[in-house]
């Protein structure tokens, strides 16, 4: 069974390796992440981050870890 928190929120990372610049897409709004980082792995972790922290992605489960939050990659 899909998670809630996953089938209501479209997450999208855009990485630009030129500029190691991170843009979270969430449901067709745009963030572009703080920070540098050095690979697409780093910026998902980050991603992840910040959907749940600034977002308040994957809150409803008291369980969940950033890990939980599906973020596709392009």
């Amino acid at each position: 069974m899909e998670r809630p928190d996953t089938a209501r929120h479209n997450l999208q990372l855009h990485f630009d390796f030129l500029s190691r610049k991170a843009l979270l897409s969430v449901n067709g709004r745009g963030y572009v992440l703080p920070d540098r980082y050095p690979n697409k792995e780093t910026a998902e972790v980050a991603a992840q981050k910040f959907a749940m922290e600034h977002l308040g992605l994957g809150k409803a489960d008291e369980q969940a870890r950033t890990a939980d939050l599906a973020i596709w990659l392009h």
